[in-house]
Parts: C-alpha cells; sequence; structure tokens
C-alpha cells in the first residue's frame, strides 16, 4: 500500500500525469458539445470517430503541456484551457446567430463585429458578457500573483522530452489522418466541415491554410495550355473587343440574406412574401445559385461575383478582402467592362469601411463607391439596417452621370440579421399562419418575411425606373445567402441550405435561359451572352460553362481554374507575360462632388451659429473648424449649422463624410476658408 500511494503521490501528483491527460480530453468533449449543440451528439462523434477526436485532443494537449515546464502550472493550465473553452463558446454562439462556425478569419473581422454587436444582441447580455469577461481575466491574474508554485525541484529535461513526444504524437497523427482521409484540408462547407471533423482541427487549418494552395501541376506549360484553349475559343467564336455592338448598362443586385421563403414547406403565410420575384422568375433567365455561406458572408459571395474565383479554392473560411486582396489586384468584371468603355460602380447602403470594401474596391476596378454615408437614408428597419428603396434614387443618379455604358454594383442591407423573437411590428404585412411553434421564432421567421416583402417592392420599384431610364439595361439580382433562422436541410423543399435564386431582368428583350449556376459562374454567363469575352478567367469560365459537374473534364475544368487564381494572385502571373495589367483605379466617393459655397455666420437669440452653405450634403456630413470636428446639425441637402462663437477671418472649413460608429473620415470636400462679410 505504501509504494501504491508513493507512485500516486510522487508520479501522478508531481508530474500532473492525470490533469494532463484527461483534461484535453475534458475539454476537447465539451468543445464538441458546443459545436453540436447537443451533450448526445459530442459523445457520438467521440465514440464514433475516436481516431479523429483523437487528433482533435492532441492539439489541445500539446498547448497545455507545456505548462509541464513552467512553476506557474495552475495559472498556465487556467489561462490555456479558458482560451479553448472561451473558443468553443464563442462558436456555439455564432452558430445561433449566423449558423455558420467561428472560424480563424473571424478574428480579421473584429472591427466589424463590434459595429453591429448591438444589432444582435441586447445592451444587458452585452453587459453581461463584459462582465464575465472581465471576472475571467481578475481570476487569471489572481492566479498568476497568488496562485501555487511548484516548490520542487522540475526536471525540465524529461519535460521537454514529454512536450516533443506530445508534439510528435501530434504531427504524424495529424499527417496519419490526412493520408487516410479521415482529416481534409479542404473543406468547402465550414459548417459540415466542423460536424465532421472538429471545431480544433478546423479552426488550426483556418488559422495555418490561407491562400490558394500552389497546385501540383503549375507551370509555365500549364499556364500556357489553358490561353492557348481560352485564344482559340475566342478566335472560333470570332468576337472581338470592338466588335460588340449591343452595350447595355449592367447592374448586380446582391440582395441581403434574401430567399424565397416558401420553400420551407411547413409554414404557411398570410400572402406571398415575394411575389413580384417570383413572378419575374417565370419571366426572365433564372435558376438557382450556389453560394458559400449561411447567415453571414456576404462579401465572400460578391468576391466571387466580382471576380469568377472559386473560393473553395481558398484557405477554409477565408474571406479574400482581409488577405490577399487588401494589397493585390486582379481581374474582374469591372476592369473587364472598363475594355467595353464601361464605367464601373459599387454600392452599399452601409458604411463604407464594412468588410474593408473602401479600400478593397479600388483593387477590384471600380471608378466611384457610394456607400450610406453619401446617401440620404429616410426609413431604418426596427433592426437599425437602412432600406432597400433608397438605392433605387442612387442608382439612377449614378447612371445618370455618365454618358457611356455602366456597370454598378450594388449590396443591399435591409434583410440583415439578427431577427428579434420579440414583436416589434405591429401590425406586419405578411403573418405566420402555422407551422411554427415557438412564439420568438415566429416573431423572427415573420419579422424577416415582412423585411424581404420590402424588399420586393423596391424589386418592382426599381424596374420600373429602369424601365424608364432610356436606356438598354440588364439587372441581374440574387440573394447572397440565406438568413440565419434555423433552417435545416429537411426544412426546405429544395433540400439545401446553400442555394440562392438569381433573375437576369432586362428591359430589351434577352431570350429567356434558364439553368443553375455556382456563382463564381454568373458573370461570365451573362457576359457570353453579350459576347464580352475580355480577361483571362472571364474567357476561361465561357469555354467551360456547359460541362456537367459529374463529368471528369468538370474537375479539370475547377483544376485550371485554380492554377489561373493561384498564377494571378500569387505565382508568378505568367498568364500575364510576369506584368499584371490591373493596378488600382483612383476611386472616388459618390458620384455627386460634396462642395462647400458659402460660409454664414447667424445668430439666434444668445446663440451664435456658422450655417454652411454648399451641394449635396447627407446626415453623415460633418463640419470641421480648423481641423476640429464640431457637432453638427443637418438642415437640408445644401445646409449645416454648427454652433460657433468668434468667427474670424482665414477660419478653415472642411466638410466630411463620417462613419457613424467608427468616426472614420470616408471623404472630404475642399478647404474652404472664412474671408469675413
Amino acid at each position: 500500500m505504501n509504494k501504491i500511494k508513493d507512485f500516486f503521490k510522487n508520479k501522478i501528483y508531481r508530474n500532473n500525469i492525470l490533469i494532463f491527460i484527461l483534461l484535453p480530453i475534458l475539454i476537447e468533449l465539451v468543445i464538441e458539445i458546443l459545436n453540436r449543440g447537443s451533450v448526445i451528439k459530442g459523445f457520438k462523434f467521440m465514440f464514433t470517430s475516436p481516431f479523429v477526436f483523437f487528433c482533435n485532443t492532441m492539439f489541445i494537449f500539446v498547448s497545455i503541456s507545456i505548462g509541464l515546464l513552467t512553476r506557474r502550472r495552475v495559472f498556465y493550465v487556467a489561462f490555456v484551457s479558458s482560451i479553448w473553452l472561451i473558443a468553443g463558446i464563442v462558436n456555439r454562439i455564432l452558430l445561433m446567430v449566423r449558423v455558420t462556425p467561428f472560424n480563424a478569419n473571424d478574428l480579421k473581422l473584429i472591427d466589424a463585429a463590434v459595429a453591429i454587436v448591438d444589432q444582435y444582441f441586447t445592451p444587458f447580455l452585452v453587459s453581461l458578457t463584459m462582465i464575465g469577461l472581465i471576472l475571467l481575466v481578475l481570476v487569471i491574474v489572481m492566479l498568476f500573483l497568488k496562485g501555487p508554485k511548484i516548490s520542487y525541484k522540475i526536471n525540465y529535461w524529461k519535460n521537454i522530452v514529454l512536450v516533443g513526444i506530445g508534439f510528435i504524437v501530434c504531427v504524424l497523427s495529424t499527417n496519419v489522418a490526412l493520408d487516410t482521409g479521415a482529416l481534409v484540408t479542404k473543406f468547402p462547407n465550414l459548417t459540415i466541415g466542423y460536424n465532421k471533423y472538429g471545431f480544433v482541427y478546423c479552426f488550426g487549418a483556418g488559422l495555418f491554410n490561407s491562400g490558394v494552395k500552389k497546385p501540383s501541376d503549375y507551370s509555365k506549360d500549364k499556364i500556357d495550355s489553358i490561353i492557348d484553349a481560352n485564344d482559340n475559343n475566342a478566335e472560333d467564336n470570332e468576337v472581338k473587343l470592338n466588335e460588340v455592338e449591343k452595350k447595355p448598362n449592367i447592374i448586380f443586385l446582391q440582395l441581403e440574406s434574401f430567399f424565397d421563403i416558401n420553400k420551407a414547406t411547413d409554414i404557411k403565410f398570410s400572402s406571398d412574401p415575394i411575389p413580384y420575384f417570383n413572378q419575374l422568375k417565370k419571366e426572365y433567365s433564372s435558376g438557382f445559385l450556389n453560394v458559400y455561406n449561411v447567415g453571414y458572408g456576404t462579401c465572400n459571395t460578391e468576391f466571387e461575383i466580382m471576380t469568377s474565383m472559386n473560393l473553395d479554392d481558398f484557405g477554409p473560411g477565408e474571406i479574400p478582402y482581409k488577405t490577399v486582396l487588401k494589397s493585390a489586384t486582379c481581374e474582374s468584371t469591372a476592369f473587364n467592362l472598363k475594355e467595353y468603355g464601361y464605367s464601373t460602380h459599387a454600392m452599399h447602403n452601409n458604411d463604407a469601411t464594412f468588410y474593408t470594401r473602401k479600400s478593397v474596391f479600388p483593387h477590384l476596378g471600380y471608378d466611384t463607391f457610394t456607400s450610406i454615408e453619401y446617401m440620404n437614408v429616410e426609413e431604418y428597419t426596427p433592426e437599425g439596417w437602412a432600406k432597400d428603396k433608397v438605392l433605387t434614387d442612387e442608382i439612377i443618379k449614378t447612371l445618370k452621370s455618365t454618358d457611356g455604358p455602366d456597370y454598378i454594383y450594388t449590396i443591399s442591407v435591409q434583410g440583415h440579421g439578427s431577427y428579434p423573437t420579440s414583436k416589434v411590428i405591429e401590425d406586419p404585412v405578411i403573418k405566420v399562419e402555422s407551422g411554427v411553434d415557438d412564439e420568438g421564432r415566429k416573431n423572427a421567421i415573420e419579422y424577416y418575411a415582412n423585411q424581404i416583402h420590402e424588399m420586393d417592392e423596391f424589386i418592382k420599384e426599381l424596374t420600373e425606373a429602369l424601365s424608364n431610364c432610356g436606356e438598354d439595361t440588364i439587372l441581374v439580382m440574387y440573394g447572397d445567402h440565406l438568413p440565419g433562422l434555423g433552417f435545416s436541410e429537411k426544412d426546405l423543399s429544395n433540400g439545401s441550405l446553400y442555394q440562392t435564386e438569381y433573375i437576369i431582368w432586362n428591359n430589351f428583350g434577352l431570350q429567356k435561359n434558364d439553368r443553375d449556376l455556382e456563382t463564381f459562374q454568373l458573370a461570365p454567363r451573362l457576359l457570353k451572352e453579350l459576347g464580352m469575352n475580355s480577361g483571362v478567367i472571364n474567357r476561361y469560365h465561357q469555354q467551360h460553362l456547359d460541362e456537367d459537374e459529374d463529368d471528369e473534364e468538370y474537375k479539370d475544368y475547377l483544376s485550371g481554374l485554380q492554377n489561373l487564381e493561384y498564377d494571378i494572385l500569387y505565382g508568378d502571373q505568367l498568364v500575364y507575360s510576369g506584368v499584371s495589367p490591373y493596378s488600382p483605379t483612383d476611386m472616388t466617393m459618390g458620384v455627386e462632388e460634396i462642395e462647400i459655397t458659402k460660409i454664414e455666420p447667424v445668430t439666434d437669440g444668445d446663440t451664435e451659429y456658422v450655417e454652411i452653405k454648399g451641394k449635396n450634403f447627407t446626415k453623415f456630413s460633418k463640419v470641421f473648424v480648423n481641423g476640429d470636428k464640431r457637432d453638427t446639425e443637418f438642415i437640408d441637402t445644401s445646409t449645416l449649422r454648427i454652433k460657433y462663437s468668434g468667427l474670424q477671418s482665414l477660419d478653415s472649413f472642411v466638410v466630411s463624410q463620417v462613419d457613424k460608429d467608427s468616426g472614420y473620415v470616408v471623404g472630404s470636400t475642399k478647404e474652404c476658408l472664412y474671408y469675413g462679410q
């Protein structure tokens, strides 16, 4: 008995074997229970996929085992364990809010998340979360300052060997899993990937795997063969840039979280939420569009539409706007249409800085960008998103701003979550009549149905305005992803959470041609119909649009696309003989210049004001005097007012468009000096 006691005291206790072996297993189990939202499913993953579970556990073990090398073991183990558990909790929260799990690239979106946190969580929950985090930090700090230290001599060499063995086992087991297919490096659908391969592995894959992996067959000969096939295809069709006769305006309208909710088979509404959209499907080219995410990921849908690149070829959950496109310039529909004399515009009734669009859009070829800071929005949803109806006038204004054809990429926002579980619309036009028992979920679905109903009315208003604009115009409209409303595939008649629908409306009689498409095929499909083949990637898609995804040629098609993507963004740009033909545009904000025309001192009673007269002011216009921002009252589009006493000659006035959340200056007028009365 004494020997047994001595073994547990000196071997187990001193080396913390039980803690360092059992704790990673427990943490991994808790994380997977949170990942699946079910205790039973967490244990099922543990016992039905033991090797994958082991690989995930080894990542946690390695991170915790480093504690064997420090005297502050309790502090270290508590600190690392807290990080893992917080990551698991964040993953569960995001799965509930947006359906798609927490991935490494979300860490690059902290700024965007902070800007909209109040639209997903109540102030009480935000405060509770902050209090919880503060308490956790205090506990960790106390453990560091007051926590127990190892009092006996640490055998560092032995512990280094133990940590090293754990690391080697982790690497070997992961490589074996990859070689046998138990784990993969590429999983197009994050939610399915996280369920199949575990949170820890998938999060790590996103952390260390970004960009387009160099294809095994990448070479000059491979790129040359793709270019030769493209050029031969262009010659066969006898299409030249200057021979395209019809150059209609081309408008892409990306509708936030928009889909035909009638496809939720068990839910009955008082009337069709989107009758006009469903009518257009019968009259114009349409089909399903395979998108990447559920509940979020707007910028990744637009990335595929704008560039015709396949997001599956990038790192898991990667957001190219936050990685490669921060510095790289690449082929896009905007750049391609510039070759045909198009002016190129982007438009979004939300902040210019959201998803860093203001910085990225010049790299995608846009001449102008009209964000919400350059719009006078009169109506917002109960959740604080600008209603899409403001976009109609902005689109028409943009078309009138140039003499030639226009390409406008419009990103709507009205359908954005979250969707309130309390009743916020007193007398909704669209009511949920049956199929939803939970009152909170019923309220959320009813709220969403009424938002897309208003978006449907906006689409009708926009198509009527375009019909009367006097110019040939194409409007390509589609949803960027499904809303985060907790639907499963069995709830939907089409059986997929990753399909929205598109329609190609036009006012000059294009022939109806229905087909389902990948997101990255939509622009090439349209340009092919118009006889426009500029751009290497555009031409490549047009050559392969008719291939069936079940055929072997389709795999070769996707492989060739990956070669082009790698070459253009990360490789030697062999496709351009080593020198890219694209450079960032000198993009301007808005299509109407904001300017100051006059500065007038005004006295109202005992208060001295200064009125700034000018053109095209919005509610986001703020007056800066001698470099200092002043509280600004928006009177109308030609008048701003500030409280200001002691106005002096040569005082400097600038009007800037300012982001409401961050205070970031999106754009400014020229300086105007006050010269006195």
